[in-house]
């Protein structure tokens, strides 16, 4: 069984290997400009914030994940249609916002997949989900090969053939267990007004503000620095396929520490990796920079699911992980976006980085006063008769 999930991880993200990278330079071959394709790529994070919350509780109101992705898919394959044959952008806008209110929930949705499936099996989640960063990177660099000798255009056929495998893969998978209990709104909006809950997506949100500017301005990054289109594929490959081994090692990091003490080690990362952008020079050092994205992202991401995994009650399981894809994905995204263009208009690529360092070491404070907190409470717990 669990390779079946594996599999569907996998396909997933060889579709988002060619969504992501390669939707901007479809939209550019049909005539787009750039101001166009940039208020079409800024829907994503709009829309996320619209519906993550409402497709988690749904979720989580009728006890099902597998049918909610089936669903996703579907949708985004037959609006794929659309997306890859529209020329006007007033039609396009419509189109890509619907589009965005299917794919960008799909992710929180696997993850909570992947977690009910890691805590039935014993894996940890890392086992499971460094097949999607595999999945992404393989394809991201391979699709960009091909694409290059056949066209751009052949993209949709690409990602059109591999969601539909994704699609026929998710029959194959187990559904998560029904806790037996019905979500109400009631719940829902308990879990908004905790306070560590509110607390730990703040942060994860100023976080994921820095890293929503670098997935932006990277690439003008590398170019201002003299680097080629070539450089700047090969820094985006690096980051996922770093990921792999720190998933692939996660399990043993919660077993030693827990999940605040990852929250703090991995922002610590993510301050190093953009004071070393601040300061890079040459577009070849942007590549091995880029090997700090897994220690960074890739350790960010899995401590994050997990603890909201942890502090959530399980009938809540994918209305935690949708408020974590709001805040860490839809207000970080528009944060990021808007906050990063200003910083580069004004002040250039060094300056946003040096800013991000800066933002992302008040994070690293907060997490700490975390790890402070978890370490008296365990003290006082163990001093209890």
């Amino acid at each position: 069984m669990q390779w079946k999930l594996k599999l569907l991880i996998f396909t997933y993200f060889t579709t988002v290997g060619i969504i992501v990278p390669f939707l901007p330079l479809y939209f550019d071959s049909r005539g787009l400009t750039n101001s166009q394709i940039g208020i079409l790529l800024a829907l994503g994070p709009c829309v996320s914030i619209l519906v993550q919350s409402p497709w988690g509780y749904l979720s989580d109101r009728l006890q099902t994940v597998k049918k909610l992705l089936l669903l996703q898919f579907t949708v985004c394959l037959i609006l794929s249609f659309l997306l890859f044959h529209l020329r006007s952008f007033s039609l396009l806008v419509p189109t890509v916002i619907g589009f965005y209110a299917f794919f960008l929930p799909s992710f929180p949705q696997l993850d909570c997949l992947i977690l009910a499936n890691s805590k039935k099996s014993g894996k940890h989640f890392g086992s499971y989900r460094l097949w999607g960063s595999l999945g992404f990177a393989v394809t991201a660099l391979a699709a960009g090969e091909l694409l290059a000798v056949v066209g751009i255009e052949w993209m949709k056929g690409l990602y059109q053939g591999l969601l539909l495998v994704s699609i026929l893969l998710i029959f194959l998978v187990k559904d998560v267990p029904s806790s037996g209990k019905t979500t109400t709104a009631s719940q829902f909006k308990e879990l908004l007004q905790r306070p560590e809950v509110l607390y730990v997506l703040i942060f994860i949100a100023l976080v994921n503000t820095t890293n929503k500017a670098n997935d932006a301005f990277m690439g003008i990054l590398v170019r201002s620095i003299g680097g080629t289109e070539a450089e700047v594929g090969w820094a985006w490959t690096t980051g996922p396929l770093s990921e792999i081994p720190v998933f692939a090692l996660f399990g043993l990091l919660l077993a030693r520490y827990n999940e605040t003490v990852l929250l703090a080690l991995a922002a610590g990362a993510y301050a190093l990796r953009w004071f070393l952008f601040a300061i890079a020079g040459d577009p070849q050092l942007i590549i091995v920079i880029q090997l700090l994205h897994g220690l960074s992202f890739g350790l960010f991401y899995m401590a994050g699911v997990s603890y909201m995994g942890k502090i959530v009650p399980p009938a809540l399981r994918a209305s935690g992980q949708g408020l974590l894809a709001t805040f860490g994905g839809g207000l970080a995204g528009i944060a990021g976006s808007l906050l990063g263009g200003f910083i580069m208009d004004h002040f250039g690529p060094q300056l946003l980085y040096a800013a991000s360092c800066g933002l992302v070491l008040l994070a690293v404070a907060a997490f700490n006063l975390l790890v402070i907190k978890h370490r008296a409470k365990t003290a006082a717990s163990a001093d209890r008769p």
